[in-house]
């Protein structure tokens, strides 16, 4: 008897830390396609989900209860706290959320994912596709078995269409490359602050440095002071809004 009651409660113990394993994942956050669109593609991601998973996949009507009064679902904050309060909220072991973009003839998506057996951590996932809709699609079934780490089967990878996008389009949107240009301009507008700025000192000094007879010459380095001092205060302005823009932008956050 006791021999069955010890199995019973191991076996109720494994169902139990089995149950606890599970996939959540919540509908993208759809821009620049219609809500339908959004969600047809979305259920594309989510069916090659639940084929990479180990563990089950939570129903997303319940995923959309447990999340629905969390800032996620009514501001689209993805930020870590907000993720980890949904996790929780779901009591998964993996959660999910992300954005779905359509614009200037491109599919953007970024995927957010916090796994309990990475705590306290989230990784981000992206894809830039341009091209028809059957192509974009097999990039997102493909991103599924990505996300799990697992390897991608041959049956997506054999009708994976080329992306569209130029060179040029990829380097505008690397992010790497965005930040290299802010900070570049923001550092040509730094040494020519600085450049101007020394200069201005300079003319001052001479000025300075000149009898008081030498109108012409005190004339002249006024007007060398003058225009120093104006281009270093566009120098330092073109500096400060290059950082705005890229703060603003999300440049040093992405």
């Amino acid at each position: 008897m006791r021999k069955l009651i010890n199995t019973l409660f191991l076996v109720s113990t494994f169902v139990l830390a089995q149950e606890g394993q599970s996939v959540a994942s919540v509908q993208f956050d759809g821009s620049g396609l219609s809500e339908l669109e959004t969600r047809t593609l979305y259920n594309y991601f989510l069916g090659e989900l639940e084929k990479a998973s180990d563990d089950p996949l939570q129903s997303q009507e319940s995923v959309g209860q447990a999340v629905s009064a969390l800032a996620l679902e009514t501001e689209s904050c993805f930020k870590k706290d907000c993720l980890f309060a949904a996790q929780d909220a779901t009591g998964s072991s993996m959660f999910l959320a992300g954005t779905l973009k359509f614009s200037k003839e491109k599919y953007r998506v970024k995927v957010y994912k916090v796994d309990s057996s990475n705590p306290g951590k989230s990784k981000t996932y992206r894809i830039r596709y341009k091209g028809d809709s059957d192509g974009f699609i097999t990039e997102l079934e493909i991103l599924a078995w990505k996300i799990m780490g697992k390897e991608v089967p041959g049956r997506l990878m054999g009708k994976r269409k080329p992306n569209q996008e130029t060179f040029f389009e990829k380097i505008a949107e690397n992010p790497w490359a965005q930040r290299g240009a802010v900070l570049g301009v923001a550092g040509l507008g730094v040494s020519s602050y600085l450049k101007n700025t020394r200069g201005a000192q300079e003319s001052q000094d001479r000025i300075d440095a000149l009898p008081a007879y030498d109108t012409a010459g005190i004339k002249a380095h006024t007007d060398s002071r003058d225009g120093a001092k104006s281009t270093a205060s566009l120098s330092l302005g073109v500096t400060v809004v290059s950082l705005v823009y890229g703060y603003f932008a999300g440049v040093f956050t992405e």
